[in-house]
C-alpha cells in the first residue's frame, strides 16, 4: 500500500483519534492563511491607490481560498473520506468566524446569509478535500 508520505497513517489505517486533530489542524491552517491574506490585502490597499470598495470582495475571495487550501491540507493527510473531512473543515471555519465575530463584537446579522456561508464553507471544503486526497 502506498501511503504517499501521509503523516496520519500508521500501518495502513487512519488513527480514529487523529481525525478530529487533523480537522483542527486544517482549520488552523485555513485561519492562518486568512490572517496572512488579510495582512497582505491591508498592505496592498495602504500602498496602492485601490479603492476600499474592493475590500469585501477581497475578503470573501480570501476566505474561500483559505477554506479550500485548509481542506487540501486535510485531504492530503487522510486515506479516505477526504470530501467529508474537508467539508467539516469548511463548516468549522465558518463556525470559528462566527464565534470570533461575537468575541470581537463585530456586527453580525444571522439569517439566510449564514446558511449561504455554511453552504459555501462546506462546498469549498469538500472540493479541497477531494483535491487533496487525489493529489
Amino acid at each position: 500500500m502506498n501511503n504517499k508520505g501521509r503523516s496520519s497513517i500508521q500501518g495502513g489505517s487512519l488513527l480514529v483519534s487523529s481525525v478530529p486533530i487533523l480537522i483542527i489542524r486544517g482549520l488552523l491552517v485555513a485561519l492562518l492563511l486568512s490572517f496572512i491574506f488579510l495582512a497582505l490585502c491591508t498592505v496592498a490597499l495602504y500602498l496602492s491607490p485601490l479603492s476600499e470598495v474592493f475590500v469585501p470582495y477581497l475578503i470573501f475571495g480570501g476566505t474561500l481560498l483559505s477554506i479550500l487550501l485548509g481542506s487540501v491540507y486535510v485531504g492530503k493527510r487522510t486515506e479516505e473520506k477526504g470530501w467529508l473531512r474537508g467539508g467539516l473543515t469548511g463548516l468549522f471555519y465558518v463556525l470559528a468566524l462566527i464565534i470570533l465575530s461575537y468575541i470581537f463584537r463585530v456586527s453580525f446579522e444571522p439569517g439566510l446569509n449564514i446558511v449561504t456561508k455554511f453552504f459555501l464553507g462546506f462546498s469549498f471544503g469538500t472540493l479541497g478535500g477531494i483535491l487533496g486526497i487525489n493529489s
